[in-house]
């Protein structure tokens, strides 16, 4: 059974693009993975008061990846939800290897907002192509571009 990849922040702003992935999973018959990646290395330059909100917040991407999981799974999508600390890069090349992931897909911030830059889409295309992984970008439920042809070349539609 092939295995999509969605990360995820898991905001209101996410939920098309967690529908356009339940909606591939379940064309494409595949298992589907929701990932919060939530990066705690600054913690220690930080007074301890402030850990219970990285605390916080790791519940808070738990019970966002939830919802998303229970309307993936009203829609016949199995589906299981993963939460990471660390570098967001490293988190999701350490889930591709664990999970043997098929397609990942990643949701395009808005103009002038977020961290998925075209620079950055094209350096997580790299890595992600390495392993041999298709790549799919996501804005507002809809797909605006394919990183991984069936030849393994990258490319931007």
């Amino acid at each position: 059974m092939p295995i999509i990849l969605c990360p995820t922040r898991g905001g209101k702003s996410s939920i098309p693009n967690q529908e356009y992935a339940i909606a591939l999973a379940k064309e494409r018959g595949a298992h589907l993975i929701f990932l919060y990646v939530s990066n705690v290395a600054f913690l220690d330059n930080l007074a301890s008061p402030l850990l219970v909100d990285v605390a916080d917040e790791l519940e808070m991407g738990e019970f966002l990846l939830e919802m998303a999981r229970d309307r993936a799974i009203e829609a016949d999508v199995e589906a299981d939800i993963v939460v990471r600390q660390g570098v967001f890069r490293e988190a999701l090349a350490a889930i591709i290897d664990e999970k043997q992931i098929d397609t990942v897909i990643i949701g395009a911030s808005e103009e002038g907002a977020g961290v998925t830059t075209q620079r950055y889409l094209a350096i997580l295309a790299e890595s992600v192509r390495e392993k041999g992984v298709e790549m799919l970008v996501v804005q507002d439920g809809d797909l605006v571009q394919t990183f991984q042809d069936p030849d393994g070349e990258v490319h931007f539609d």
